[in-house]
């Protein structure tokens, strides 16, 4: 699914087909919203009874775990290690307990009818599945790690001819950055200088750079010229400031690394320096003697064994700017007519314009930045090569009916436009949710999202509806229990004035206090089809790059540990 042909659109419309449908029957599920847990008696509408017991069973741990699916595997593999030197019997009940399926295993998928809620169906197996490993078998055959779509980077170095060392990744961004930032940055700005050497880059446009963590990488750590864009006067403001901060600390560090004790050439550090030259000079020299891929190829072979090198050098030459490559922030709104090669300093007049080669990329470009960055690639002649990491669903804009020629957000390709669909905002806010890091902590769903459920029953009860604009915000943190908690909350709604004894809130407490156990169930069982909805939004982004003319080679590749960050997956995209 890495090269753009007309099987890998039919292979994508296939896939898109089958999981919009398996959405559709899994609607109420998805669009139901915690906050009317009790009020709409969700619990019993939407949950079939054998699915409940099952769910109610469950152990802290096994309810905490269910969603994930790293977790769920991990466990699978253990209860089959362990049963391999257990009987046959004993071994078949500790897989029936653990097991999860992928599509290859499955012969029978469960079915959900609507009008009767009820869950049924068998496994691949001679035995039936329990309802509750049923309904994780069928969701777990669309997620996108079970959905044979995703390329792995090493297909795409392959590809590209890209020889990528562990030894090539450096400390710096972890000296100045959280854990999180720091996994992310360094991880992608790996990506995006290798697909600049392949692709014979000129200049990355960081689109929604934010406060330029990404873009210093790419210019200090690797010596790629960057134009960081971001809406934000004050974004790019600071990332000035933080930009001369860090050249001077980065210059230090690679003079402290490159001049050890006894005068000798260090090895650790020789990648940085080697970076910083190697991208500015050879880059022209490549694209003009690369006549044909195996010359390309051969090129690429040299360059890399080149960096490999240990070499001394002068401090004065590890001054930044000096050998090329530098970070440049600014603000602007970017929309899918923007004019990059105006952005980066090049006018039409210019002769230099016809062979400007731009890669655009984002981490976790927020809502409908990533669809615009999308629109943006396809139409902008001199972007060449894409790589895109999308988050926040919850901030996308979607289709409306009527009003297709808009720009929405989602959906973006015209197989699911012209099909009208729509996923709705309590959904997508679901599919944000970060499943593998769920499982890792080992906690279950937050007591604020009790209380606020109970909260909606007072509203209900007290003032018979409430204004759907007014939100309570975080107001759990603060309070000391429920009772502080409804006071809180009133006040934050503007309904302090109800007849509200401390009595009658403790009353409510006691009442849906012994159902804590159905919201924690029903939250665990929602999640598990979080991935699910994800997988829609970025297959239909996929698929909108493979109806696009021009572009060569398109794939979704999963880059980051979805533990540390759960949207780890990039769009990565090259034109003809």
């Amino acid at each position: 699914m890495w090269a753009v042909t007309e099987d890998s659109l039919h292979i994508l419309q296939t896939k898109l087909e089958k999981l919009w449908s398996f959405l559709q029957t899994r609607s109420d599920l998805i669009n139901a919203h915690l906050v009317d847990f009790f009020t709409e008696d969700t619990w019993d509408r939407l949950v079939p009874k054998d699915l409940q017991d099952e769910l109610l069973s469950l152990s802290d741990s096994d309810l905490t775990s269910l969603p994930s699916l790293t977790t769920l595997q991990g466990e699978r593999k253990k209860a089959t290690e362990t049963g391999d030197s257990k009987s046959g019997e004993e071994k078949s009940t500790i897989l029936s307990s653990t097991s999860i399926t992928t599509e290859s295993e499955t012969t029978h998928i469960c079915e959900y009818n609507k009008g009767t809620e009820k869950l049924s169906g068998k496994c691949g197996s001679e035995k039936s599945c329990s309802p509750l490993e049923s309904f994780r078998t069928e969701a777990q055959q669309y997620v996108l790690s079970n959905s044979e779509i995703c390329v792995s980077l090493e297909e795409i170095w392959r590809t590209l001819g890209v020889d990528i060392k562990e030894e090539d990744k450096q400390r710096f961004v972890k000296e100045h950055m959280c854990v999180k930032k720091s996994h992310e940055v360094e991880v992608l700005s790996g990506v995006v200088a290798g697909l600049c050497h392949s692709c014979h880059i000129d200049q990355v446009v960081d689109i929604g750079s934010g406060k330029g963590y990404l873009s210093e990488c790419l210019y200090l750590q690797h010596g790629l010229t960057v134009l960081g864009v971001d809406a934000s006067d004050s974004n790019t403001h600071g990332a000035k400031k933080r930009n001369q901060l860090l050249e001077k600390q980065w210059t230090i560090l690679v003079n402290r690394a490159k001049t050890p004790a006894n005068g000798e050439c260090s090895n650790v550090s020789e990648p940085i320096g080697e970076a910083v030259t190697k991208n500015s000079e050879s880059r022209a020299e490549d694209r003009k003697s690369c006549s044909s891929e195996n010359n390309c190829t051969k090129q690429q072979e040299v360059a890399s064994t080149t960096q490999k090198q240990t070499q001394c050098s002068k401090a004065g030459d590890r001054k930044m700017r000096s050998k090329g490559g530098s970070f440049t922030p600014t603000t602007a709104y970017i929309h899918p007519d923007t004019d990059l090669a105006a952005l980066v300093g090049i006018r039409n007049n210019d002769e230099t314009l016809s062979d400007l080669r731009l890669l655009l990329t984002g981490l976790h470009t927020c809502g409908d930045l990533c669809p615009t960055m999308l629109r943006l690639f396809v139409t902008c002649p001199q972007a060449a090569v894409l790589c895109s990491v999308g988050c926040c669903y919850n901030l996308l804009t979607e289709q409306q009916t009527g009003a297709a020629t808009e720009k929405y957000g989602f959906p973006l390709s015209q197989l699911l436009q012209t099909r009208g669909v729509t996923l709705g905002r309590t959904a997508r806010m679901l599919s944000c949710q970060a499943v593998e890091r769920i499982g890792t902590e080992g906690r279950l769903p937050a007591m604020s999202l009790f209380y606020r459920a109970v909260l909606q029953v007072i509203v209900r009860d007290k003032f018979g509806a409430i204004d759907k604009s007014k939100t309570v915000g975080k107001v759990a943190a603060k309070s000391k229990d429920f009772m502080d908690y409804v006071r809180r909350a009133l006040r934050r709604l503007q309904m302090e004035h109800a007849d509200l004894s401390d009595e009658e809130i403790n009353s409510y407490f006691e009442q849906y206090e012994g159902k804590l156990r159905h919201l924690q169930a029903f939250i665990q069982l929602r999640a598990c089809l979080a991935p699910c909805v994800e997988a829609i939004i970025l297959l239909d982004r996929l698929h909108f790059l493979h109806e696009q003319p021009g572009v060569s080679h398109a794939a979704l590749v999963p880059v980051f540990d979805p533990v540390i960050s759960p949207r780890c997956y990039a769009l990565v995209a090259i034109k003809e």
